[in-house]
């Protein structure tokens, strides 16, 4: 999920957090890359301030589906280790 850099138009993508998802797996990795920064390769870090409305309005919905399928992702899986004790 590339965004265009508003800076350069190169492709902007969300920095994840490498120790989130050693941490905490999947869920640590979805969560750390919905909330996480965005960085074009050129430019380095971009702020969300910097993208026209439009866009940060579907990051924003974007951001939300990922935090909320790490933790449907998350309660799926206790509710499995949990049916099999």
């Amino acid at each position: 999920m590339a965004y265009v850099c508003p800076r350069c138009g190169g492709p902007v993508a969300r920095d994840v957090s490498a120790g989130a998802s050693i941490l905490f797996g999947l869920v640590g990795a979805l969560v750390s890359a919905a909330f996480g920064s965005l960085k074009c390769a050129q430019c380095g870090e971009i702020g969300h301030s910097e993208f026209p409305p439009e866009v940060r309005s579907r990051m924003t919905r974007n951001s939300i589906l990922m935090g909320v399928g790490g933790v449907v992702l998350f309660v799926v899986a206790v509710s499995f280790l949990a049916q099999g004790s």
